[in-house]
């Protein structure tokens, strides 16, 4: 009995990745990627002032595994909002943005937000938490847009 259940979950997970739009997603990775260059090629010099530090102070901190581990969180995050815009049946450009601005909100702001006032280590002006929060929330906005938008031919 427990085999079938599990075949069960299985086929419904299988049926629901049907739903996803591989090539859109896939576009939001790179799109998602490039937001945090762009964003940081804006606001970057605000950025590292929040933090007292200079360009010179972070130049060595750029190696390859960073940028690695940021284009897999890219993955994560727009098969994930991939995942809930189709289980949520959001076929519309406002209803994708509405679960992703909720997700961006719930999920990153609101813990981040937290961390950063209230943790000893990380006591973050708001304009820092701001800037900091920024970059997820374009991202998120967009690949919500874009999910709800384009979705897969059934």
């Amino acid at each position: 009995m427990g085999l079938v259940k599990i075949g069960q979950i299985l086929s419904s997970s299988f049926v629901m990745n049907a739903r996803i739009n591989h090539l859109a997603v896939w576009v939001l990775v790179v799109v998602y990627f490039l937001i945090g260059w762009g964003w940081y090629a804006i606001w970057g010099d605000t950025w590292l002032n929040l933090h007292a530090k200079t360009a010179t102070d972070i130049e060595r901190t750029h190696n390859v595994g960073a940028y690695v581990l940021a284009f897999i969180a890219s993955i994560v995050v727009n098969y994930a909002l991939a995942w809930l815009v189709s289980r949520l049946n959001a076929q519309r450009a406002v209803c994708g943005l509405g679960v992703a601005l909720i997700c961006w909100f719930a999920f990153v702001f609101v813990e981040y937000a937290t961390i950063s006032v209230f943790s000893a280590f990380e006591t973050n002006p708001w304009p820092l938490i701001c800037i900091d929060m920024g970059r997820p929330l374009i991202g998120f906005a967009i690949s919500g847009i874009v999910l709800g938008a384009w979705r897969k031919a059934t």
